[in-house]
């Protein structure tokens, strides 16, 4: 028997595809997250990776911005924290609004999410229009 014999005897896969659940919120969430881990691995001593970190050391606090191309809140994009364990818990407390869905929070994640997607179009990146 040759395979394309194989393949059409073969029963029809089960799995069904679901719609995704991957919204602008769900993936600043997780980017967060990403964020709060690298903190608590300078916490525990490891080295900062300044190509992917949001936050690098300034003097004796830390400077640090919301996302790689970032929020911009009142005009200012890096924002400052006394010690990385307040760093850790403003990522926290940036978890839990979203998850709790502050209007100003998720509308800012919504408006950055559209300016990335049309730089993104502009650069040829992403997903074609039908």
């Amino acid at each position: 028997m040759s395979f394309l014999d194989k393949l059409k005897a073969a029963p029809a896969p089960t799995r069904v595809p679901t719609a995704s659940k991957s919204t602008p919120v769900t993936r600043f969430i997780k980017k967060v997250r990403e964020q709060q881990e690298m903190v608590q691995a300078a916490i525990d001593g490891g080295e900062i990776n300044s190509r992917t970190a949001w936050f690098t050391k300034s003097g004796d606090a830390y400077r640090f911005k919301i996302l790689r191309s970032p929020l911009i809140i009142n005009d200012t994009e890096w924002f400052e924290a006394a010690n990385l364990a307040d760093l850790k818990a403003l990522f926290q407390g940036l978890i839990d609004a979203a998850n709790g869905g502050d209007e100003k929070l998720v509308k800012l994640i919504y408006e950055r999410s559209e300016l990335d997607k049309v730089a993104a179009e502009k650069k040829g990146i992403g997903r074609k229009k039908k």
